[in-house]
């Protein structure tokens, strides 16, 4: 999995360079060059209000509009300048708050970099450059072909990335939601209008930036109607929902007569971290032990609050031997992690059980592995399988 990352990074990197070094940058590719890089950067300041309350979620796939500008620097401009758009577009939002790992926001720039090397190739080889491309049918359909192989090789790379780092026993499960690549290709599509603006009317440009702001916000609504199953303080699904979508996921398990494991963590010691630094500072911790649960395990793992210090994750289609790998990485993550007035670490029952219908009777498993893992000393995982 390393080895994938680093061969994307450096192939990213390797072919920027190469682009610079035999494909001459046009003087024309200076002003679209430029507005693009303030249009990403202006974007990301505009858009910051809807961004905030997009990451208090929990469960909520986190879905970038960014291809809005650097689908239309892979039309318009050398491809070495639209690596270098797409890099400002990612870091610049890192930079700017976005709570992502640095590496994680790396492999996904070099992943786009690399689609953008593809589509401008797809380009090159079935039409002419962009700006004298004849405005007919033909021409329309390779450029919406090209906004196909971006997409295309983008979501490969990523589902690589996402089932290998986090074991998967379908390559469903590692896949995003049909909304999130509807909405991916809707911004694709609004990159073909910022080209063709940029190139023939660019006022055209304020226009689009409205659009997507509307676009942005629209996503936002879609996130809020889950807020009344979120915990406040975590952002994390509430008991109730977790209940609710736990029981229809051992169902769906049942009919497909796959595994799935349920993970139980609770706080060591939790009340002394209360009483040493407040219940704020407790809150605090909560938080970070949330986000943590949330870049450790998949999109489609359901993560959910259970009650004061606990929390609970449901691993669909994991077998015990990958859910105890994935929960010694939340254990340790959480152990290591910085930040914190002190140190703290969690406990872990794991429990698993396949084609299992019942909720209580799994959580229950987990729980007495919970208690295990406290009186043999805390900071570790206990698990159990269950087969009856």
């Amino acid at each position: 999995m390393i080895g994938f990352v680093l061969l994307v990074d450096v192939a990213a990197i390797a072919g920027s360079a190469w682009s610079f070094l035999h494909l001459p940058v046009s003087p024309g590719d200076a002003v679209p060059f430029a507005i693009l890089i303030a249009s990403a950067v202006l974007y990301t300041e505009l858009s910051r209000p809807v961004e905030r309350v997009r990451e208090r979620f929990a469960g909520t796939p986190h879905i970038s509009l960014d291809s809005v500008w650097t689908f239309a620097a892979v039309l318009l401009v050398h491809p070495g300048l639209a690596a270098l758009v797409i890099a400002v577009s990612f870091f610049y939002r890192w930079f700017r708050g976005q709570p992502n790992p640095l590496f994680r926001r790396t492999f996904s720039m070099s992943a786009t970099v690399l689609a953008g090397f593809a589509a401008s190739a797809f380009l090159t080889r079935y039409a002419v450059p962009f700006d004298v491309l004849p405005r007919d049918v033909r021409s329309f359909g390779v450029v919406v072909a090209a906004g196909g192989v971006f997409l295309l090789v983008n979501t490969v790379l990523m589902t690589v990335a996402v089932y290998y780092g986090t074991p998967h026993d379908r390559l469903r499960d590692a896949m995003a939601k049909p909304f999130e690549y509807a909405l991916e290709a809707a911004t694709i599509a609004l990159g073909v209008v910022v080209a063709w603006a940029l190139r023939d009317w660019p006022v055209v440009l304020l226009l689009i930036v409205g659009i997507t702001l509307v676009l942005h916000r629209g996503v936002l609504l879609r996130q809020l109607k889950r807020q009344a199953r979120s915990d406040a303080k975590t952002g994390l699904l509430n008991a109730k929902a977790w209940r609710d979508a736990a029981t229809d996921e051992l169902d769906r398990a049942r009919r497909a007569g796959r595994h799935t494991s349920l993970l139980m963590l609770d706080v060591d010691r939790f009340k002394k971290i209360n009483d040493r630094h407040g219940h704020l500072v407790g809150d605090r911790y909560l938080a970070a032990i949330a986000e943590t649960l949330r870049t450790e395990v998949r999109g489609t793992d359901l993560v959910g609050r259970f009650g004061g210090e606990e929390f609970v994750v449901l691993l669909p289609g994991t077998p015990a031997v990958h859910a105890h790998a994935i929960a010694e990485r939340i254990r340790s993550s959480i152990a290591n992690r910085g930040g914190l007035p002190e140190h703290v670490t969690v406990s872990i029952g794991l429990a698993d059980r396949p084609g299992v219908t019942d909720l209580d009777d799994l959580i229950a498993v987990a729980d007495r592995a919970l208690y295990e893992a406290k009186a043999t000393g805390r900071n570790r995982t206990s698990g159990y399988q269950v087969t009856g």
